[in-house]
């Protein structure tokens, strides 16, 4: 009985662990090159457009099937859309929703995310659309996990920047929250 409940244990703390680690990238598409924090004021932009570049220079095709907010507290994915840009575009970190200041003729352009394929190269942003819930003083999330397939393999791609959105006027706490992930 105590070698069934010790077991038992050790199995719940095992999937406790494994559910909350965040995967590491894995695969051809480079979605962690970029390393980077921002912190907004949710009274600005509560309606976010949070850009990651898929900048893929290889033969594969790739298909986009998922993508998921890393830790959200206090922030909604809303949807997911791909914007092929070339050489003269900005590329897009944070800003309202719809980025139509920063890419208005790409935005013309868009397709649906998920399910999104490329035969081949590409140079495009991932525009996950974000909505601060107003439920937190300070609402945060550490990246977007991107589940892809290249040639068929899966393969999990993870974004290293941060965002955190704060209600208030003083942004110390937002910077606080940042420093603390």
């Amino acid at each position: 009985m105590i070698n069934k409940l010790a077991t038992t244990g050790v199995a719940a703390v095992l999937a406790l662990t494994v559910s909350t680690t965040v995967p590491a990238s894995t695969g051809p598409v480079p979605f962690d090159a970029d390393q980077a924090a921002f912190c907004t004021s949710a009274a600005l932009y509560p309606h976010g457009a949070f850009g990651a570049p898929i900048d893929y220079s290889g033969n594969k095709t790739i298909v986009i099937s998922a993508v998921e907010l890393i830790d959200p507290i206090g922030i909604e994915l809303l949807s997911v859309s791909v914007v092929p840009y070339d050489d003269n575009s900005d590329h897009l970190g944070f800003s309202a929703y719809p980025p139509t200041e920063l890419l208005a003729a790409e935005w013309q352009n868009r397709v649906e995310g998920i399910g999104f394929t490329a035969a081949g190269p590409i140079d495009a942003v991932l525009i996950s659309e974000i909505q601060y819930t107003g439920e937190r003083a300070v609402a945060s999330i550490d990246g977007l996990i991107i589940h892809y397939t290249a040639n068929g393999v899966k393969y999990v791609g993870r974004t290293r920047v941060a965002i955190a959105m704060h209600k208030g006027e003083d942004a110390d706490e937002c910077f606080a929250v940042l420093a603390a992930r």
